[in-house]
């Protein structure tokens, strides 16, 4: 019985040059902080007690090409997908510091996402929802081949109503970063980030895989969900 931390560990390489003549896209924003971040939550693991069921941390490759790399693994599983519990993604995690909210990219209704929001509550956080559902943001990162398997699935999502500037520093911050430096060489560190955010934001994915490590419960997707009947077809592997 397997929980899977994803998140993918390349971004566009080398490519056209920007205004700057900078070649090198970086993608520290996406997805490196969202890979720092999965290898904090393999050595908080790590310097625990051994948990009850087995946690697999993925670094995937070639997400931007169309989730080449999870779609393999997806395909090809080390672990039989009957028996994974549930995929927790990561994907271009903000540093603009600590947030009162956190999100998933899409809105798949499942008991996963919910035991993530009552981790998130227990933090004083609140559950914000994709406030671009149009965008199909679900259908977007590595967590997906997973949920069209039938595997509980969520990509977490860093907030925007930050304690520092509520609902409109984050939108300012979310407008610069998608403006000058989602997809472009320009998505480099940055020495004046607020890691703090990222930190909560690990804290929360910790706590739910932890959760999920120490349980014999089964996330779920909700009536309604076109991935439940998929995972259903699977239910004697978990009896």
């Amino acid at each position: 019985e397997t929980i899977i931390y994803s998140g993918h560990w390349d971004h566009l390489g080398v490519g056209l040059p920007d205004a700057k003549g900078d070649t090198i896209y970086n993608g520290a924003v996406d997805n490196a902080d969202g890979i720092a971040t999965m290898i904090e939550i393999g050595r908080a693991f790590a310097k625990g007690p051994q948990p009850d069921r087995s946690v697999v941390f993925l670094a995937v490759t070639a997400e931007e090409k169309g989730l080449l790399g999870s779609e393999y693994y997806a395909a090809n599983p080390l672990y039989p997908l009957g028996k994974t519990v549930a995929n927790i993604n990561m994907d271009a995690l903000s540093p603009a510091g600590p947030a009162k909210d956190f999100t998933t990219s899409g809105d798949a209704a499942s008991t996963l996402q919910d035991a993530l929001v009552a981790v998130g509550k227990s933090h004083g956080r609140h559950y914000t929802p994709d406030s671009k559902p149009e965008a199909g943001l679900f259908f977007r990162s590595d967590h997906f081949p997973f949920a069209k398997r039938g595997v509980p699935a969520i990509s977490f999502g860093s907030g925007y109503d930050l304690v520092q500037g509520g609902k409109e520093a984050g939108a300012a911050w979310s407008k610069a970063y998608t403006a000058d430096r989602y997809h472009q060489p320009a998505d480099h560190f940055d020495a004046s980030w607020n890691l703090e955010g990222i930190a909560q934001d690990g804290q929360l994915m910790f706590e739910l895989g932890r959760q999920l490590a120490d349980s014999a419960t089964w996330p779920e997707w909700k009536a309604g969900s076109e991935f439940k009947l998929t995972r259903d077809a699977t239910a004697a592997e978990r009896k």
